[in-house]
């Protein structure tokens, strides 16, 4: 039986109350930021909410139970007539497959148990499902789908009213967020726009929450279980708000994204991967809270491209202090490769309490090599070139011996000095023809070694027919 609900006014009772600093440039307007942590009975009320310059507003509700009592109750006006609610709804069981859904709320009672978009002629809303999750440690969450509550929707007068009931069970992590604005949040019709959105999944396979963004785990990753979600260090989400743009979305969260990333990167600049992985355990001893280079240079372009989109001095500060934790990384852990020059291959992963030597993935190299040389275009430090063109005498003392016989590339090099696994479809071809545009913009000219991998590689997916989504064959 539900239990009768406990009744909150919309207002956040707000107590701590923070401007952020303003960059030389007056022009760039930063959001306010707002928290507030309320103690009941039942336990923990987390609330925060960015006010844009743009009169945009993001906020997040979240329940920390200590006890079982009546559900967390309170109310959202949406003002306008003829609303809709547009999400994504999957027509398979992997959720691979999605179409995009559409109801009138003057047609409902409850909105679908999904993330997605209420719109108005005068509001608009990307607002989540109420999630419930346990916490399950190492940065693990579990869905507690079953105990979730949809959004009832009350029609009046002055719009809709959405009643929102957030369960509080002892243990348990309840929590709901949204962004509003009074303008359009996604231009639907604008390119391709609708279909990029169908791919941003923060129902099924990704979960935005108070504390970053998870996806799905891995069943080589300890906590797991089926309902299981861990903290990534790089956020594919922000990826796309990042590098696409092209919406008040992206606008917005991509800076409530990057300053949550910031809350977890460690003191020494990295960002961990908090479970425990069995195949690094038993191929390297590497215990739960490692380090992942491929994850790390990937939030770590996040916020070297945050710096330049917000000119935010603390995303340029995190980048860079990464990029010396990284230097330190690579000066520590690689393997000399002998040729005209001497090259570095760096290992992919480490742990602060120690572990055996790891393979050096080719893909992680490379993506290594365009960070770095990303981070010398953008701060002019001499340091950043010379250690990425170290990294490129890795890859090409090693030379055509990456290439297989099928044409394709070798995925890594291990420590006892041989390569093999099988290489990603495109992921490397993508990274290759990356730092060969580096070449061509730091040295005037292409590298005559990464050429002859890009059309090998280039060879194999023509004769295998992948389909390259992210690039251009």
């Amino acid at each position: 039986m539900r239990k009768k609900p406990l009744i909150i006014g919309t207002a956040f009772v707000l107590f701590i109350f923070i401007l952020l600093l303003y960059m030389n440039n007056e022009s760039t307007e930063k959001p306010i930021l707002q928290s507030n942590e309320s103690t009941f009975e039942f336990g923990t009320v987390v609330e925060q909410k960015y006010q844009f310059r743009n009169n945009d507003l993001y906020w997040i509700k979240r329940i920390e139970a200590h006890k079982d009592s009546s559900p967390y109750v309170f109310h959202l006006r949406v003002p306008g007539n003829n609303a809709v609610f547009r999400y994504n709804e999957y027509q398979d069981n992997k959720f691979e497959k999605s179409v995009w859904k559409i109801i009138k709320l003057n047609d409902v009672q409850f909105l679908p148990l999904s993330t997605g978009f209420i719109e108005t002629e005068n509001r608009n809303i990307w607002i989540s499902m109420p999630n419930v999750y346990a916490n399950l440690g190492k940065g693990t969450i579990e869905e507690k789908f079953d105990l979730q509550e949809q959004i009832q929707v009350i029609k009046d007068e002055e719009g809709y009213l959405l009643e929102i009931t957030l369960p509080v069970y002892q243990g348990l992590i309840s929590e709901i967020w949204a962004l509003e604005s009074n303008d359009k949040l996604v231009r639907w019709d604008y390119g391709r726009m609708s279909d990029i959105w169908l791919t941003l999944d923060l129902n099924r396979k990704g979960k935005w929450s108070y504390d970053g963004y998870y996806v799905k785990s891995p069943s080589t990753y300890l906590p797991y279980n089926k309902n299981s979600f861990w903290r990534i260090p790089e956020n594919y989400i922000l990826k796309s708000f990042i590098y696409t743009g092209e919406s008040r979305i992206a606008e917005d969260m991509g800076y409530v994204m990057l300053e949550t990333a910031l809350k977890n990167q460690e003191a020494e600049g990295y960002w961990k991967s908090l479970p425990a992985s069995t195949w690094l355990q038993n191929d390297y001893g590497i215990q739960d809270g490692f380090f992942d280079t491929r994850f790390n240079i990937g939030q770590a372009d996040l916020l070297l491209e945050g710096c330049k989109k917000y000119q935010e001095e603390k995303f340029c500060k995190a980048t860079q202090r990464f990029a010396d934790y990284f230097s330190n990384h690579a000066e520590k852990n690689h393997f000399n490769v002998l040729g005209g020059k001497v090259g570095w291959l760096v290992e992919d992963y480490a742990h602060p309490n120690g572990n055996w030597p790891t393979h050096v993935s080719l893909n992680h190299q490379l993506a290594e090599i365009n960070y770095l040389y990303k981070m010398y275009n953008h701060f002019h430090n001499e340091n950043y070139k010379v250690l990425a063109e170290k990294l490129l005498y890795g890859i090409e003392n090693i030379g055509g011996k990456w290439i297989t016989e099928s044409s394709d590339l070798h995925y890594a090099y291990f420590p006892n000095g041989t390569l093999g696994r099988p290489d990603y479809p495109y992921l490397t071809f993508n990274d290759l023809q990356e730092t060969q545009k580096w070449q061509r913009e730091i040295y005037g000219t292409e590298n005559d070694k990464l050429n002859q991998l890009i059309q090998s590689k280039k060879k194999w997916m023509q004769s295998n027919n992948i389909k390259n989504p992210f690039g251009r064959l």
